[in-house]
């Protein structure tokens, strides 16, 4: 079963779109919508396993320059 995650992000003034360039880059990340609020972009994300969303929520999306801090959440798929 995949992965799924919401990843909110904060960015930098001024950074919005070579982040946004920067996270079309990512396979992983499936879609992306600019926001209002606490945060500036929420992406949607998608991995086959833990140790991929590891990697990408640890090194790939806060090293994008411009992203100064993350919010990681899981998607869970509910039984009703």
């Amino acid at each position: 079963m995949m992965v799924r995650v919401y990843i909110l992000m904060k960015v930098e003034p001024n950074q919005l779109f070579s982040v946004i360039n920067e996270l079309q880059k990512i396979k992983s990340v499936k879609h992306f919508d600019a926001v209002t609020g606490p945060y500036d972009i929420v992406a949607t994300a998608e991995v086959s396993h833990e140790t991929a969303l590891t990697k990408l929520v640890s090194k790939e999306v806060p090293g994008i320059k411009g992203v100064k801090e993350t919010l990681t959440c899981h998607i869970l798929t509910l039984e009703v």
